[in-house]
């Protein structure tokens, strides 16, 4: 059981409470936080009446999401991504929880929904930032930098906003959950087909130790070629050698991970143009 229930009005609000409260407060939008069955010492506190947490908006090429809404709302709703935010939401939030689970939940890097943050990355996303006392934006990559050491003390995700995508590009998510332990790798990839040519693909890729990153040396093994499962094979192959690199702990069973996850992806925005998939 909850020891209380609080419904903060304003974003300054839910900061100051986020500020005081630290790791005991259970972020929820709109629904029972007792069917979570939270530890008796957690302070449910209920976002849904936080107006500009709700923000969704694709006003001419600018998308911009609230961090309240929930997972079910971003794959239904989300347009300008070509539908990349929609496969991801899909994926990483079954049906049961998918309208329970909040953008802002899924963007604290301890949640198991954390891999939202790789098609946004890719999307080249900026989070709006807002702690009691100031208000900043910044880039994806600088966000997910940041929550590796931790945000000032009551600054919360408000908002993501991104560019929207030309009408021409494929796109692709995929995630691959770790079996008997936490952690999952994800990758997410946008590139033109013309004439089954892969043209200016960009990748980005997380692991079980790295937070999404974009591999260069995957997308030379693509770009300016035809789409077949042998440059799928190496791109794939070559993702994984340079997120090992990069990673200051890596084993085989993160590289084939990796391997699997970011072939899946490829083959997903390829598969029309590689004849036998």
């Amino acid at each position: 059981m909850t020891t209380s229930i609080t419904t903060p009005k304003s974003v300054t609000e839910l900061a100051k409470l986020t500020a005081k409260l630290g790791k005991r407060a259970v972020l929820f939008s709109g629904v029972d936080p007792a069917a979570d069955r939270l530890p008796t010492g957690k302070v449910a506190v209920d976002i849904s009446k936080v107006g500009a947490l709700l923000e969704f908006s694709a006003a001419k090429n600018r998308v911009v999401i609230g961090t309240g809404v929930n997972l079910g709302r971003l794959a239904r709703d989300t347009v300008g991504e070509n539908g990349l935010i929609r496969q991801a939401s899909l994926l990483i939030a079954n049906p049961l929880v998918r309208n329970r689970i909040t953008l802002l939940q899924a963007l604290d890097p301890d949640s198991q929904y954390f891999d939202i943050t790789t098609p946004l990355a890719l999307l080249d996303s900026k989070v709006r930032l807002q702690s009691p006392t100031s208000k900043r934006t910044i880039s994806m990559k600088e966000f997910l930098e940041a929550t590796t050491k931790g945000l000032k003390k009551g600054e919360i995700p408000v908002a993501v906003e991104f560019s929207k995508l030309p009408s021409g590009d494929h796109v692709g998510f995929f995630r691959v959950a770790r079996m008997g332990g936490k952690g999952s790798v994800s990758a997410a990839a946008r590139m033109k087909l013309v004439k089954s040519t892969c043209v200016d693909p960009e990748i980005f890729v997380s692991s079980l130790t790295l937070i999404p990153l974009r591999s260069r040396t995957a997308e030379k093994e693509v770009g300016g070629k035809a789409a077949s499962e042998a440059i799928v094979k190496r791109a794939s192959q070559a993702a994984a050698d340079e997120m090992g690199q990069l990673a200051k702990k890596h084993n085989a069973y993160e590289h084939t991970l990796i391997e699997i996850t970011v072939a899946r992806t490829l083959r997903s925005i390829m598969e029309d143009s590689i004849q036998g998939i």
